[in-house]
Parts: C-alpha cells; sequence; structure tokens
C-alpha cells in the first residue's frame, strides 16, 4: 500500500512538472522526452493500474502527451500558429506519414486482430500528434538542445553499465544477468535498445564536437565519445555495433568532411581497441559470418514465419498488428525453440513485420515516408548553399542519422515507427525547414 502511494505521488509530481514547463517552457519539453526515451525503468517508479495508469504509465508517455497538450493550447490561444499548422498539414513529410497510418486503419477491415489493430492506430496517430507538437512548439534557440540532451543522459548512464557489467548487479530485470554474458541494460528494457540509445549519443557527441571550437571543450568531448563507445562496447549489441559502423560511413558522406573525420576516425581507433581487449566482442560480431541461425534461433524463426505470412497475403498483409494472433494460430509449425512454452512470438525485425502485417502496400507506404525523409534532407542541403551556413544542414544531418539509427536498429529488435525518437527526429527536420524557408522569405 505504501509503495503503491509513493508511485502515484511521483506521478503527480511528474504531471505538476510537465504541466508547468507545458505552460511556461514548451519548446523545452521536446529536449525532456529526448532524455525521457532512456527511463524504460519508469514503469517501475509510476503506478500502472487504472486509466491513467494504464496509459500514461511511463516518463516518455507523460512528456509525449504534454508535448500534444501545449501545442494544442498554443493552436487555442494564437492564430498564427494555426495558420503554421495548416502549412505543416500540407507537408510531404506529414502527407507520407498520413498515408502510412491510414494504410494501418484501412487494414481494420481484414485485420486477424481488429482490437490490436485499433491500438497500433492509436498509437500510430498518438505519435503523429507528438510529430505535428514537434513542429510547433520547437524555437530555433532550442534547436540543438535534444541532441545535447541525448548525450548526456547517454554520458550519464555509462557509470551504471559499467557497474553492472562489473557486478552482475542489475537495477531490474536481473535475468538478463544470468549465464555467460551478462549483458548490461541500464534503465532501458533491453540491452539492444540500450545500445541503440548510447549511438544516438555518439552521433549527438560527434555534431557538438563539429561546432566546438575551443580546444579544452573538444577535448572534454573526446573523452565522452571514449565512455560512450566502452558503454556501447559492454552492451555486447551487435545490432548497436553495426548500426554505428553504418551510421559513421553515412556521415562521413553527408557533412563536410575535415572537421568531422578526426573525431570518426579517434572512434574507429577505440572501437579497434575495444575489440582487442575484449575477445567476447570479437567472437559475437563473427557470429555475423557464421549465418542466420547462428544470429539468433528465435529470430530466425520468427524471420521466416513472418516470410510466409507475406507470401500468402502479399498485398495486405494480415492487419496491422496482427503477426502475433497469426503466427501463434496458423503459423506455430515454423517455431522450432522447445518446450511450446519458451520462445519469442513477436517479430523483431520491422521490414519484415510490415511486410506481413502491410503487405506490399505497407512496404509502399513505408518507402514513401523514407523518400518524403530524404527529400526534406535534401531540402535543407539546398538552403544551406542559398545562405552559406550549414547549422541547420548539419543539424538536419543529426537528426536525419537518429532516424536511420533507429531504422537500422529496428531490423534486429523492432521498435521504428513505436519510437518517439523517430517522430521527435523528423518533426525537427520538418521544424528547420521551415525555419530554413522563412529567413528565405
Amino acid at each position: 500500500m505504501e509503495l503503491t502511494l509513493i508511485k502515484w505521488l511521483i506521478f503527480l509530481v511528474c504531471i505538476g512538472a510537465t504541466a508547468y514547463l507545458g505552460v511556461k517552457k514548451p519548446s523545452l519539453l521536446i529536449s525532456i522526452l529526448a532524455g525521457g526515451i532512456a527511463l524504460e525503468i519508469s514503469i517501475e517508479w509510476l503506478p500502472q493500474e487504472g486509466l491513467l495508469g494504464s496509459q500514461l504509465g511511463s516518463l516518455a508517455r507523460i512528456f509525449t502527451v504534454g508535448i500534444i497538450a501545449a501545442a494544442a493550447v498554443r493552436l487555442w490561444k494564437e492564430p498564427e500558429t494555426r495558420c503554421r499548422l495548416w502549412g505543416i498539414m500540407n507537408h510531404y513529410l506529414t502527407r507520407a506519414l498520413m498515408i502510412y497510418i491510414a494504410v494501418g486503419g484501412f487494414s481494420l477491415i481484414y485485420s486477424v486482430g481488429r482490437g490490436k489493430t485499433v491500438l497500433e492506430v492509436i498509437r500510430l496517430l498518438t505519435l503523429f500528434l507528438l510529430y505535428l507538437g514537434t513542429v510547433l512548439l520547437a524555437e530555433k534557440k532550442h534547436d540543438f538542445l535534444p541532441m545535447q540532451v541525448v548525450h548526456w543522459v547517454g554520458i550519464a548512464l555509462v557509470p551504471l553499465a559499467l557497474y553492472e557489467g562489473a557486478t552482475r548487479n542489475f537495477i531490474w530485470r536481473g535475468y538478463l544477468a544470468e549465464g555467460m554474458l551478462a549483458r548490461v541494460n541500464a534503465t532501458f528494457v533491453d540491452p539492444n535498445i540500450f545500445a541503440r540509445y548510447l549511438v544516438l549519443a555518439i552521433v549527438a557527441n560527434l555534431l557538438i564536437q563539429y561546432f566546438t571550437e575551443k580546444a579544452w571543450k573538444r577535448a572534454v568531448y573526446i573523452a565522452c565519445l571514449l565512455c560512450l563507445m566502452g558503454g556501447l562496447a559492454i552492451t555486447l549489441s551487435r545490432s548497436g555495433m553495426l548500426t554505428l559502423a553504418i551510421i559513421l560511413v553515412l556521415m562521413v558522406f553527408l557533412i563536410p568532411r575535415k572537421p568531422i573525420l578526426q573525431p570518426i576516425g579517434f572512434l574507429g581507433l577505440i572501437g579497434a581497441v575495444i575489440v582487442a581487449m575484449r575477445p567476447t566482442i570479437w567472437q559475437r560480431l563473427l557470429t555475423f559470418r557464421e549465418g542466420l541461425g547462428a544470429l539468433d534461433a528465435q529470430r530466425l524463426y520468427l524471420w521466416k514465419a513472418a516470410w510466409a505470412m507475406f507470401k500468402d497475403h502479399p498485398l495486405l498483409g494480415v492487419g496491422l498488428g496482427g503477426f502475433r494472433k497469426m503466427f501463434e494460430t496458423q503459423y506455430i509449425q515454423y517455431k522450432t525453440v522447445i518446450p511450446d512454452a519458451e520462445g519469442a512470438t513477436l517479430s523483431h525485425t520491422t521490414i519484415l513485420t510490415i511486410a506481413a502485417e502491410l503487405g506490399l502496400l505497407g512496404l509502399a507506404a513505408l518507402a514513401w515516408v523514407w523518400l518524403a525523409i530524404m527529400r526534406a534532407l535534401h531540402s535543407l542541403r539546398k538552403l544551406a548553399r542559398q545562405q552559406e551556413k550549414l547549422r541547420g544542414y548539419c543539424l538536419g544531418v543529426g537528426y536525419f542519422l537518429w532516424i536511420m539509427t533507429v531504422f537500422i536498429s529496428s531490423q534486429a529488435e523492432a521498435r521504428f515507427f513505436e519510437d518517439p525518437a523517430v517522430w521527435l527526429s523528423m518533426g525537427m527536420m520538418v521544424h528547420l525547414l521551415s525555419q530554413g524557408n522563412e529567413r528565405n522569405a
């Protein structure tokens, strides 16, 4: 009883703080959400009972609702904001997102699990409102703040990760410490999601260094980069390491090269030293070369089941959110983990999940979203050339790489459209683009 009262007290404090910021400094909520994403452990601190508890049972959800509510108040009070909303709704990225959501909503007609489809559509609509709220609330003076928050939150989590790795005393989900490999998760549900967040922090670190002129500050950020890389290494996340490698290559191509090459080269050196010092990491990485079955038996049968669903329902799929029910009822023969009570039943690969649940129509909608994101980045590059200012474009590259990080990582651990960082990043890209267009007007 006492523990429940404490949880409700923490919940009320969080709601009150969010409401205060929503009134006084609504643009700060965007950056606070960027940090709050890391605190998945907050589901242990907050009540999960009742309507409020079940819907707002994590800090990320509370901050998301705060951003949406603050944007709604601004729309109600300010006619100029309502005019801006019309322009945002007509933006090509917004239209692409609405098409994807509409495809998911259409699947309700034939979905194998209509209740789950309704919940997934509601979640997508909520995150779409987060995207709109981000564009409406973002301010130029805080354009860099989400990057800084994610960077320093990532740094703050590294000592906890080191403690968990050294002692095997995990602050939650202690079963991850069992067995020969203790894969640290810090404040996250899963080590791979923790690794994903550290890659976001590394991207932020490299961009901050890019704009830092003072030598002593750059030295501090180099030291921070070392900490983040060490934290990533002890997660033993293959998807995290592969994601980082791809992101660094993209960064070299997307950002004017000389100022960014030195820290990226240093990061590569750090990685080589860590791998040399920890043979376990190298052995984990080598499993990529040993065939798909060596990666994870559960992932292998999930991939096969998803492909079978897609082949059987190629055009429309089985319905948004319908993978689990379809797998358990009609494709259970693909499950190879014994006994039957064990083994995953949720798909862990975004592209295959969309293919199975929404078919070719869903894959086309996903491709349209990506084309719109890349078009937004190209538009930011054109504006940078016209105005001869790289700041907006480089920030846009950072948010683009955040989206790419989540997408690549989600091929091993799902959570692409479900991750608030994606919608926040898309919102910031549209905000930067509209900001640049206003200067040109």
